[in-house]
């Protein structure tokens, strides 16, 4: 953090989780109210070992407590997940996966560590790459402040609010506290559907010790008004006294597109632009019975996988929505997570998937959540290269020159690999400067 900012306070923040636990993040401040110019950093980790083997709970730990933790020791959040790539054989690979959420401010520092992380992390567990996605467009708040645009024509934006467990003193907050609280204060303000994510949360506190919780993160879609922002700080405020929590992270993100069926969510640009798409699956399924964990794995290797067979990430978690009926329905669900190029083939796969998984499990709708505004990398390990001697790099470069249109393109795929275009005139100049 800037030295500007002053660690009085060192607030708990709790984060999401879909298949299994979670590590939340805890930032200083010298206020409870904080807007922060923070940006998102996510790392997707693989855990399959080539050649044989896993990286285990134990290692991953070991990896997160003397690698991650002494760069972003105020805090980070570990999402544990279920993940599938093409691999270079053209081989779907599924595997065990972690995503790490860090939110850092936007500086040389804390890009050089996500770098070193994502190199230390490929040299220990043999990996081909780690998945960098960055979000600089979110707004951040751990207390009651003015987070939201309210611009004058509605806007759908997406909201996380990360509540902390452990009561201060004694005691936490029990599964039926959480639940009531959601049914009494959340429900109300926000009928139409929210997802709740469990977690466990880790963070950094006044006397530098690392302190480990459970927590739930709500996730809520809705339109940026006055009164839904009041309707989050009175949430937020409730949930602070009734269980003498020090603050509630708010995480705002107002550059989402939101559709529930088939309509113009993409942009479809001239030149392709990696973007990321939520699809959330219901798995109640009307007049009786669910979507099992066969159904919808044999869904997504017949439908999803076909049409996206590069990568994709899948969470579980739990959801609620009003229904036709003004009944609010409770269920599991399935966040499938993806990154693509945005082009009219994958808009229209992504439509097909959306009306199959309708049709076959006569479900209302699946929540489709694009973000066409983060920056998505796959860190790699640096391959060193020769230098010619000086007269041969004379003559490459005369080539290069001459070939400045051509250009040289690696594609890796999926949540492991990159995809990055250099031309061949740019390279040779960059390596002959080096000579």
């Amino acid at each position: 953090m800037a030295n500007a900012i002053v660690k009085n306070i060192f607030t708990k923040i709790s984060t999401t989780v879909a298949t299994g636990a979670a590590i939340s993040i805890g930032i200083s401040f010298n206020a409870i109210k904080v807007e922060a110019a923070l940006i998102q950093q996510g790392l997707f980790f693989g855990r399959d070992i080539p050649g044989g083997g896993e990286v285990s709970e134990i290692d991953f730990q070991t990896f997160l407590n003397n690698v991650i933790t002494p760069r972003f020791p105020d805090g980070l959040t570990v999402f544990d997940a279920n993940g599938q790539f093409l691999d270079s054989t053209d081989t779907t690979i599924k595997e065990k996966s972690k995503y790490v959420s860090i939110f850092v401010e936007d500086n040389s520092i804390n890009n050089a560590s996500i770098y070193d992380i994502g190199q230390a992390y490929i040299k220990q567990f043999n990996q081909e790459s780690v998945l960098q996605v960055e979000n600089k467009n979110i707004k951040v708040s751990f207390g009651v402040g003015d987070l939201f645009s309210n611009p004058p024509t509605n806007k759908f934006i997406k909201t996380d609010l990360f509540f902390g467990r452990d009561i201060p003193g004694d005691g936490e907050v029990s599964e039926t506290d959480f639940q009531t609280f959601l049914n009494n204060v959340v429900t109300p303000s926000f009928p139409d559907g929210l997802t709740v994510f469990d977690a466990n949360g880790q963070f950094l506190d006044s006397t530098g010790t690392i302190i480990k919780e459970k927590s739930k993160n709500v996730s809520l879609f809705f339109d940026d008004t006055p009164k839904n922002q009041a309707s989050i700080y009175n949430t937020v405020n409730k949930y602070t006294n009734q269980f003498n929590q020090e603050s509630v992270l708010q995480v705002a993100d107002e550059d989402v597109k939101v559709s529930f069926g088939v309509g113009d969510l993409f942009n479809n640009p001239p030149t392709n632009k990696f973007i990321k798409t939520d699809l959330f699956f219901g798995r109640d399924i009307p007049g009786g019975g669910e979507v099992s964990e066969t159904d919808f794995q044999t869904f997504l290797n017949n439908v999803v996988t076909p049409s996206f067979p590069d990568g994709l990430t899948v969470f579980d978690a739990n959801g609620q929505f009003l229904d036709s009926t003004g009944t609010i329905i409770k269920e599991k669900s399935k966040n499938a997570s993806l990154f693509f190029d945005d082009t009219p083939k994958n808009q229209a796969s992504i439509y097909d998937i959306v009306n199959k998984y309708t049709q076959q499990f006569n479900q209302e709708s699946v929540l489709q959540v694009l973000d066409e505004s983060l920056n998505v990398t796959f860190i790699t390990e640096p391959k060193p290269i020769s230098v010619p001697e000086p007269a041969l790099m004379w003559g490459l470069i005369t080539l290069g020159v001459y070939g400045v249109g051509s250009m040289m393109k690696k594609k890796v795929i999926g949540a492991k690999h990159q995809r990055k275009y250099v031309s061949v005139a740019e390279w040779m100049l960059k390596t002959f400067e080096k000579v």
